[in-house]
Order: structure tokens, then sequence, then C-alpha cells
């Protein structure tokens, strides 16, 4: 398993697997709303992501397959960070978040958590910094991580 830089080559492999892990681990966490809106607007809008003025992005692949990623927007937004369901808990994303994190010199990093999130978030040192809310029936926490 290895960290590599994703670019626009791998944005449809990416769209793929953030639609599988938000399959089993987001969207049941949202309402009807919640789940529509996520499905018509957060998935397409991964292309964002690729837009390397702004963002940094990094999979992990293990066997030609990509079973994480995540982006960091500007610096001190993280936007993404996914984990195939099957290798959660092997700290792959602590180690993903770390490798991104250091493309950035910040000092506040923060973030919209999934609410099922919230408890890695922590245990990486970031902190609530609000109550949960939801947008069109999006649950999230948000954070923040101060370095």
């Amino acid at each position: 398993m290895n960290i590599q830089e994703a670019n626009v080559v791998d944005l449809e492999p990416v769209k793929l697997f953030i639609s599988q892990v938000s399959a089993v681990d987001v969207l049941p966490h949202f309402n009807v709303q919640g789940k529509a809106e996520y499905q018509a607007r957060v998935l397409p809008d991964i292309i964002t992501t690729f837009d390397v003025e702004r963002f940094q992005t990094l999979k992990v692949v293990d066997s030609g397959e990509i079973v994480g990623f995540a982006a960091l927007r500007d610096g001190n937004y993280l936007t993404h960070l996914f984990v195939s369901k099957s290798l959660q808990g092997q700290g792959i994303g602590k180690q993903l978040l770390s490798a991104l994190l250091e493309t950035t010199d910040a000092k506040e990093i923060s973030l919209r958590s999934s609410v099922n999130a919230v408890g890695f978030y922590e245990s990486y040192g970031f902190e609530v910094t609000g109550s949960e809310a939801d947008f069109n029936g999006i649950r999230f926490v948000p954070m923040c991580l101060v370095r």
C-alpha cells in the first residue's frame, strides 16, 4: 500500500471509490433529502478537487486499486477523507491524513465531519467547534485542528 498524489486521470476511479464508501459509511446517516443532495451535488463536485491551484489530493493504492482518497483545499480545509470500509481501523486514514497535512504549514485545519467520523478526527487531535448541523439533509459536525 502506498500514498501517492492523485491527478485528473484518477477522477473516474476516485468518483467510483467515493461512491462505494459513501454508500456504506455516509449515506445511511442522512435523510432522504440529504441522500439526494449528496448524490446530486457532492459526488459530481469531486472534479473540483483536481484543481491543482487550490487543492492537494492524495490517494492510497493497494494492488492497483484506490483504497483511500483525501483532499485539502487552500491548505487549510479538509474536504474529503475516505478509506475503504474493509481497511478502516488499520491506521490508513491517519497515515493519509498525516501525509496530506505535511503538504501545508497552515496553523489551523478545519473540516465538516460526517457524524460517523467525529471520533476518528478527535483521535487525531481535531476538536468539535460547533453543534451538529444539517445542510439540505446532509448532517455534519464542524471541527478544527490547531497545530
